[in-house]
């Protein structure tokens, strides 16, 4: 009986350490989405770094899917962070396909060169 004990408080020690590298992790993922917000809102003119932290913040947000996916051992969020990372791949495609086509028009990739596109 006090065998049996021992192992079942043993076993949820384990539990809670990998709940707290769970909640760093999840807090890694919010870090490197609030670092790609943050290259939005300083660096909004120059087109690259916009594409650039647009990615990190997918990046961010599929990891934070994957991680809690693994740690609430629910195989759902996976499947939504590689749909959402083929999504980012397409996106990214198509924004340096118009970076490539910008360049080429005006010799210049910032935004400010470029009035005539706002349709």
């Amino acid at each position: 009986m006090i065998n049996n004990l021992s192992s079942n408080l043993q076993f949820n020690f384990y539990l809670y350490t990998d709940m707290v590298n769970c909640l760093q992790l999840i807090k890694m993922s919010y870090l490197v989405f609030l670092i790609g917000i943050i290259g939005m809102i300083f660096n909004y003119k120059n087109f690259l770094i916009t594409m650039l932290s647009i990615e990190l913040m997918y990046l961010g947000v599929v990891s934070g899917f994957a991680i809690a996916s693994i740690c609430l051992f629910d195989v759902y969020g996976q499947i939504y962070a590689l749909i959402i990372l083929i999504l980012a791949a397409s996106e990214s495609a198509v924004g340096l396909g118009l970076l490539i086509v910008l360049f080429r028009y005006g010799k210049n990739i910032d935004f400010d060169t470029y009035q005539e596109l706002r349709g």
